[in-house]
């Protein structure tokens, strides 16, 4: 339960952070793109928290009932365009937050970062360039992003906590207590601001006093010289032409907000979309290349004794390992857990397995679970060793105990 709510909350800490680039596009729909995109979101959060409840995540479920809630979209008026793009960023970052499990502190000072980086971004964007709903918008947006944060890394920590005795009224009174000390200190702030601004100038204007203080006597010789360069008719000239033009100030004109082409835009994400692409697929190659040069060197360098000596555990000779030998190895371990009557539920994950069992696996243990059971083909033996050697040494300590 709690992986999941987990992976909910981070789905909805992306939206916020997406939220912040809708507020300079005006969609032309009923509603300003960002209220649309956020609300949304939220459904589609719930929608998919519904479908996948106490099982294992299946995309394609998940994803179908995401993209009908997305649908949504086209009744508050945007274009088809605007909602295959909504639709796209949807289902990515659904699929990404789902695929994986989302527990502990993962992302608590990511999103922070991201937060306080695209806020300050968008903050001098709407200064100088206000589109769309960004002036009016920006700092609701924020606000609410924040509150949300606040009030779901709490609700987490209650649901951890719950075994402990925790209860659901403490949670919500600490979510209130800190919602109302940070409103309070806003509004305070704001009612105060004026004679806060008052009050630094004069303490600001009371220390330049002090230390310029020494050099009065210079400062005023510089002026009496000065004012001796020129005759007293030609100050009293310049003091009325000074005081005509005060009294006829200029029109400034209106410069209101850039004009900006948004096919720059969509170029611009065009170009670092195939750059990303790319990069990946040049990350992905040496992969193949190394498997192909360890291929080589293992039979150059290995005679057949030496392989047979290392037969009982083939998956730690190599570099790359196939994934279908580590799921191999997990089920018997599941097994081998339900013969020692300690065998998973078949609405529990891994992880909350792990936690009602008292099994002591790592972090790493449960990245590489998620890539062995939502990848194919080959993973690397640093990873896979690890995991193995976990499976065995929990097995030695748990499980033959009761047999």
């Amino acid at each position: 339960m709690t992986a999941r709510f987990s992976s909910v909350t981070a789905y909805i800490q992306d939206a916020f952070l997406i939220s912040f680039v809708f507020l300079f596009i005006d969609a032309g729909a009923r509603f300003p793109l960002v209220l649309i995109w956020l609300g949304l979101a939220m459904a589609t959060a719930l929608t998919a928290a519904a479908v996948s409840w106490r099982k294992p995540y299946n995309p394609t479920p998940v994803l179908i009932a995401a993209g009908l809630v997305m649908a949504l979209a086209l009744l508050a008026g945007v274009t088809a365009g605007t909602f295959i793009v909504l639709t796209i960023i949807s289902l990515y970052r659904l699929h990404a937050r789902f695929s994986e499990l989302e527990d502990k502190n993962s992302g608590e000072s990511f999103f922070l970062i991201m937060f306080l980086v695209i806020f300050t971004i968008s903050l001098v964007l709407s200064i100088f360039n206000p589109l769309g709903s960004s002036q009016l918008l920006l700092f609701p947006t924020a606000a609410a992003a924040i509150i949300f944060y606040t009030v779901s890394r709490l609700f987490y920590r209650y649901l951890n906590a719950r075994k402990e005795g925790a209860k659901l009224w403490q949670a919500i009174a600490a979510s209130t207590g800190i919602i109302a000390i940070a409103s309070s200190a806003a509004f305070l702030f704001h009612i105060l601001a004026d004679e806060i601004r008052h009050l630094a100038g004069s303490v600001l204007g009371g220390i330049l006093t002090i230390v310029l203080w020494p050099f009065a006597g210079v400062l005023n010789w510089l002026v009496n010289f000065i004012n001796g360069l020129s005759t007293e008719e030609e100050m009293l000239d310049n003091l009325s032409n000074m005081e005509e033009q005060a009294e006829q100030p200029e029109d400034l004109p209106y410069s209101g907000g850039l004009e900006f082409d948004y096919t720059i835009l969509a170029g611009i994400g065009i170009v670092l979309a195939v750059i990303i692409g790319i990069l990946l697929i040049r990350k992905i190659k040496p992969d193949v290349a190394n498997q192909k040069e360890e291929s080589v060197a293992e039979i150059s360098r290995f005679s057949e004794i030496a392989e047979k000596l290392e037969e009982p555990e083939p998956a730690r000779g190599y570099n790359l390992v196939n994934i279908h030998e580590i799921r191999k190895a997990f089920r018997e371990f599941e097994q081998k857990a339900l013969i020692a009557e300690k065998g998973r539920l078949e609405h529990e994950t891994v992880r909350e397995w792990a936690n009602r069992e008292a099994l002591p696996f790592t972090e790493s243990f449960f990245k590489t679970y998620d890539k062995v059971r939502y990848s194919n083909g080959l993973i690397e033996n640093r990873e896979a060793s690890p995991f193995v050697e976990e499976l065995e040494k929990i097995n030695e300590n748990f499980f033959r105990e009761n047999v």
